[in-house]
């Protein structure tokens, strides 16, 4: 039975229909959330151009999914599956959250839809985790227990972040004043990006920068020293970030960096340093050592990862 899956952000919504027995979405379209005024028009428009009308649906949703219902955190959609089943004639609706959808995807991805960090390779023979920074930091498990994949949602990147040396004390104290603590998704997403980029300049006693994180990734990539030391930074804290990650999830696997930031940081990414940041856990080097860190590149993980929770009946 053919699955429509699908892929909603706060800006786009991405579609696409998998067939019984594969992973694989076809007919892929994305759709622009502005164009609609609510979640069931636009699956609605998808289904109207698609070349069959399934049954059967699964959506990866970036927000809290509570049961049968959820609501973007970017965007005035509430979501009730019950509802969407009602109105588009559907026998199941699956509602997962995005990073649980990102973390069933992980056995799955083809040559070319991964880049690897360093020499170390992932194994399909351990668990693994998946975080990825965007308008917040999404974060997840996938254990691998009696043979079958098990995809563990989490709030991780909420967890306080800690600074290991006097300029990123310095650095974290501006930040803490807005806040009153550090979570890693503070300094480890696109507005954090922005957050480190203006504490540096107030810690050089500068003005602070009014930039977006495009514009301090394009002026890091020009050359500029401000802004590569902020891109510099926001991937070394990333790199340990990843390695707490791993440690709680015991993902000897590998940790998988997915979303959209991280592909564009890639050419600005020192191999060497995101590893040293990554394995220093004592007393666990040896162990991370031997984890591989990997960046996501594919462009339907959220879709390949919607059919596998489904079809392993976890999210159903």
């Amino acid at each position: 039975m053919t699955l429509l899956v699908g892929d909603i952000g706060g800006t786009n919504s991405r579609f696409g229909l998998v067939a019984q027995g594969d992973l694989r979405p076809d007919g892929v379209r994305t759709i622009r959330n502005d164009d609609h005024s609510s979640f069931e028009e636009a699956v609605a428009a998808y289904l109207d151009g698609a070349a069959e009308r399934p049954k059967r649906a699964a959506f990866a949703l970036a927000g809290p999914v509570a049961g049968r219902a959820a609501k973007l955190t970017n965007r005035d959609w509430p979501i009730d599956a019950d509802a969407l089943q009602t109105r588009l004639g559907l026998d199941h609706v699956a509602l997962l959250n995005d990073f649980v959808a990102q973390a069933s995807a992980l056995p799955h991805f083809q040559a070319g839809e991964t880049t690897p960090i360093g020499d170390v390779a992932p194994s399909n023979a351990a668990s693994k985790a998946a975080l990825g920074p965007g308008t917040g930091l999404g974060v997840a498990g996938l254990l691998l227990t009696d043979g079958a994949w098990l995809p563990v949602p989490s709030e991780g990147g909420h967890i306080e972040l800690a600074a290991v040396d006097a300029r990123e004390f310095a650095i974290f104290a501006l930040i803490r004043r807005g806040f009153g603590r550090i979570s890693a998704e503070h300094v480890l997403s696109g507005p954090g990006l922005r957050r480190l980029h203006e504490a540096l300049a107030a810690v050089e006693g500068a003005a602070p920068p009014d930039l977006e994180p495009a514009e301090i990734v394009a002026q890091a990539e020009a050359g500029d020293a401000s802004a590569a030391e902020a891109v510099a930074l926001f991937l070394r804290l990333l790199a340990r970030f990843a390695g707490d990650v791993a440690l709680t999830f015991g993902a000897q696997g590998g940790v998988y960096l997915c979303g959209g930031v991280a592909p564009k940081l890639l050419g600005l990414l020192d191999v060497a340093a995101f590893r040293a940041a990554f394995e220093a856990k004592r007393p666990h080097e040896a162990l991370m050592r031997k984890t591989a860190t990997v960046v996501v590149t594919s462009e339907v993980a959220g879709l390949i990862g919607c059919a596998a929770a489904v079809r392993s009946d976890r999210a159903a």
